[in-house]
């Protein structure tokens, strides 16, 4: 059985067609754009925040870190000259830090390509290098790396050739 309509009747059903899908993709872009606004409140939570602003630009605050002190004779005074006196050895994290900014600190390495040691000297307290916690007290390495680990560290972390650290830079180096 056909049922005729008119042109009119057509084109009003079409329209109210056109309108409703039209109606459901608005509806649809709005429940995105719901949920992308949920995740960024969410995330903004979460995860790295806002530098702290209690230590200068480039150093580790005092308060956090423990720095790693000897009472030196003088003929350890003249071995030891080459060390340099501000490296520390345990570093505390304070909140929105990571592993990059860590590493770069001038105290701490001076590299921010190096925070993959940092990763590997602590991955018993970390599980995932981009989740880290305040608190959290990491073991900072010294030594005990060749120059070879160095640059395999900065292949890791996405440095670009050559993998050699900067001059300004204080690799855990034997």
């Amino acid at each position: 059985m056909f049922i005729q309509m008119t042109h009119a009747e057509r084109s009003s059903i079409i329209h109210i067609k056109k309108e409703d899908v039209g109606m459901y993709r608005k509806n649809q872009w709005m429940a995105l754009c719901g949920i992308i606004f949920s995740l960024m409140m969410i995330f903004s939570f979460i995860g790295c925040a806002k530098k702290a602003v209690n230590g200068s630009p480039g150093t580790a605050s005092d308060k956090e870190v423990t720095s790693e002190v000897k009472v030196a004779t003088s003929s350890e005074a003249k071995t030891d000259a080459a060390a340099p006196a501000s490296a520390i050895t345990e570093y505390v994290v304070k909140k929105g830090e990571n592993l990059w900014w860590i590493a770069k600190y001038k105290d701490v390495y001076g590299d921010a390509y190096l925070w993959a040691i940092i990763y590997k000297a602590n991955k018993g307290q970390i599980k995932d290098p981009n989740r880290i916690y305040p608190g959290q007290k990491l073991i900072i390495p010294r030594d005990g790396f060749t120059m070879k680990d160095i640059k395999k560290a900065r292949k890791l972390a996405g440095a670009k050739k050559p993998y050699t650290p900067p001059q300004d830079s204080k690799p855990p180096i034997k």
